[in-house]
């Protein structure tokens, strides 16, 4: 059977750079979102324990200064880009919509790469409308790719193409599992932050996303100092993303050594 000599060549990188696979790393990652709107709320969520990932509004009031705190603490940041959404709600300043023209639109997107220090990707702040859009995804991803920037996909719509587009331009992505308060009462944080929990124990990982809301702040501060003896580890976004892209091409090696226990013998 004849192979892409340029698969071929990955194939056999991977071979010699990944070692085997030893017990399964079971890790979360937690993104505290509309980060900047409120200094006293994003200082609480800054003091989080762990490697929590903040995403913060590229326009919001203390943005910059909260930036500036959660770098100092060692946190990781990402920008949280408004977006259009399905249901024609005021975005936030700065926002990426249908009617921008390509120029426009990536001009809009850099100046808020640009205002936020020390990001290292973006996710979308709604976007329900904007995600389900390939020409503009496109444009975002070419952004991306020159920044050298990853993309979380909210997923705020099911019918998202924004991940799909990510990875067909090459882009280090992932997507939401869970939202831990879209009800922002403790039982249902609970129950979603358990719903993480199992996800993470079935795949690995898993990532979820909430917000500087008082009943969010006071359930994870409780919560995430007890996950070290669940044998749970809460890695920063991109800590999980390197995980995961490792776990894709250890699938991909052992697919391959699959194949060829099977065709060795044929001619």
């Amino acid at each position: 059977m004849r192979r892409n000599p340029v698969i071929l060549s990955t194939i056999l990188f991977l071979c010699c750079t990944i070692p085997a696979v030893a017990d399964p790393i079971i890790s979360v990652a937690i993104i505290i979102d509309d980060i900047g709107i409120s200094l006293k709320k994003g200082e609480r969520a800054i003091q989080l324990p762990g490697a929590v990932t903040y995403a913060l509004l590229p326009y919001g009031k203390h943005s910059i200064t909260l930036a500036h705190r959660a770098n100092d603490n060692g946190k990781e940041i990402i920008l949280h880009m408004p977006m259009e959404n399905v249901l024609d709600k005021p975005i936030d300043a700065g926002g990426l919509t249908h009617h921008l023209k390509k120029e426009e639109f990536q001009l809009t997107l850099n100046r808020a790469i640009n205002r936020i220090p020390y990001i290292s990707g973006i996710n979308n702040h709604m976007g329900s409308y904007l995600t389900q859009r390939s020409e503009q995804m496109g444009w975002l991803m070419e952004e991306l790719k020159h920044r050298e920037l990853f993309f979380i996909d909210s997923r705020t719509t099911p019918k998202t193409l924004a991940a799909a587009i990510a990875r067909e331009k090459r882009i280090p992505e992932m997507s939401r599992d869970v939202f831990l308060d879209n009800t922002k009462s403790f039982h249902e944080i609970d129950l979603a932050f358990q719903r993480l929990l199992k996800m993470a124990r079935t795949n690995g990982s898993a990532i979820a996303i909430g917000h500087p809301f008082d009943t969010t702040l006071a359930y994870l501060e409780t919560a995430l100092p007890k996950l070290e003896g669940q044998n749970i580890r809460l890695l920063s976004a991109s800590d999980i993303l390197a995980l995961q892209t490792l776990q894709r091409r250890q699938d991909l090696l052992v697919r391959y050594r699959s194949d060829e226990s099977g065709t060795s013998g044929s001619k």
